[in-house]
């Protein structure tokens, strides 16, 4: 089962970076069926199989030989090995996953445009909201106001330390996970956060101007759900 469980993650992964990527351009996620960014030439299905077919292709498209992002490859291994262990390890498997993969595609929609899309924002939390219920935990709304009133007042000394989208969203999580999580979250996702822009820039020489928060906030989330 557990090879299955990361086959389908990964099957999952991939249809996230296509949602992540039609999405906030307002494009449909069923049509035009999956094809070459650069080329435009549609997809068979053996070059559509996850994790195995990009390796396969050496991260370029078969036809124009343009050079593929690796956030696909990325995306579809972390979804797959998230599957598999949540799936057999985690005390609330389908509620751990679902918010797991909802912190995933928010994450490749910052790494791709730099925003917390809210179409994807929205109906993930509502979906999470009644999970949350369902599960009877509890909610911690006096977290979430005072992570709010407190990021609005950061943002107010140091205009645009932290964004918008950022903002709604731990406000968001605040309300679901409660105080010393989200400390433990922040934590995290500050640390990691810290070590990659030192590792690009003193190691790999290479200036960042803007860095996608969410995907270092969701690598705290997925600590802070194993720790839970």
């Amino acid at each position: 089962m557990s090879i299955i469980y990361f086959i389908i993650g990964s099957v999952i992964g991939s249809f996230l970076c296509l949602v992540a990527e039609r999405i906030p351009a307002n494009r449909s996620i069923v049509r035009p069926a999956s094809h070459c960014t650069y080329c435009q030439t549609k997809l068979k299905m053996v070059e559509l199989i996850p994790i195995v077919s990009i390796l396969c292709l050496g991260f370029r498209c078969r036809y124009c030989k343009c050079k593929l992002s690796y956030v696909y490859f990325f995306s579809e291994l972390i979804c797959g090995s998230l599957c598999f262990y949540v799936l057999l390890e985690a005390v609330h498997p389908i509620y751990s996953l679902f918010f797991l993969l909802m912190a995933v595609v928010l994450s490749l929609t910052d790494l791709l445009y730099l925003i917390v899309e809210p179409k994807l924002f929205y109906i993930g939390s509502i979906l999470l909201c009644i999970g949350h219920i369902y599960l009877a935990f509890p909610f911690y709304l006096f977290t979430s106001l005072i992570l709010f009133i407190g990021l609005q007042i950061l943002n107010y000394i140091f205009p645009d330390s932290v964004g918008g989208g950022d903002i709604f969203l731990l406000t968001v999580w605040g309300l679901f996970l409660g105080g010393e999580a989200i400390i433990f979250l922040l934590f995290i996702a500050s640390s990691s956060g810290l070590l990659f822009l030192f590792i690009s820039q003193y190691i790999l020489k290479k200036t960042i101007r803007q860095l996608p928060f969410v995907p270092f906030l969701s690598i705290g989330l997925f600590f802070v759900l194993i720790w839970k």
